[in-house]
């Protein structure tokens, strides 16, 4: 009988665990750096170097996307010089099947960017790991970038909120999250739409 108790014990104690760190998953920001005040580097974390790549298209990213002290009220503002086709995205988040996320950001500027989220799996050859660079995957997924709910502030700023994956997803579109195993807020001004774009306090939460 004392032996059954223990292993009751044991079990209910890991159910505990596994609860309580959902919770605290829940009400972080799983964003790293999403308010660029990183003390060594306010772009630590966000990849807007793709010369890894050699895309011919996206090798002078780096020279367009920088960080600025502070614009129009707010403090350590990513910048995107979208002169020409220019991205930017946070640190990959490891996607827990079955749940949901929610990303919140500032935006300002003279364009407005495409931001959605980007879902990756390992690239072949790549043992995985819990830190991986965006060159170790392999984009297979991207949520929608419209339909966005957005709510003005002052002196241009506005905060931009959506949801991934939908709570009417389809069938089709859930089959293909099961390959997913990372995800990020993927932000790109297009090349039809040129301009300069001004992201601040990029939150990524769960909330399912």
């Amino acid at each position: 009988m004392y032996r059954y108790s223990l292993i009751f014990l044991a079990l209910g104690m890991a159910v505990t665990t596994r609860l309580d760190a959902q919770i605290v998953q829940r009400g972080q920001n799983l964003c790293y750096n999403g308010d660029f005040s990183a003390k060594e580097d306010g772009l630590d974390g966000w990849t807007y170097d793709y010369r890894y790549a050699k895309i011919s298209h996206y090798m002078g990213n780096h020279t367009r996307v920088s960080l600025l002290a502070s614009y129009k009220g707010y403090q350590n503002v990513l910048f995107v010089n979208g002169g020409s086709e220019t991205k930017v995205e946070c640190k990959p988040i490891k996607f827990e099947q079955g749940a949901r996320y929610r990303c919140t950001l500032d935006l300002n500027g003279t364009t407005s960017p495409h931001v959605y989220f980007t879902g990756y799996k390992w690239n072949p050859g790549i043992r995985p790991h819990e830190d991986p660079h965006i060159g170790d995957l392999r984009r297979i997924y991207k949520s929608q970038f419209r339909g966005h709910k957005v709510k003005k502030g002052s002196n241009g700023w506005k905060r931009v909120s959506f949801e991934f994956p939908l709570e009417n997803a389809s069938e089709l579109s859930l089959k293909h999250l099961r390959y997913v195993r990372f995800i990020t807020v993927y932000a790109i001004a297009i090349a039809d739409a040129p301009g300069k774009v001004y992201i601040d306090n990029v939150k990524v939460e769960r909330i399912k």
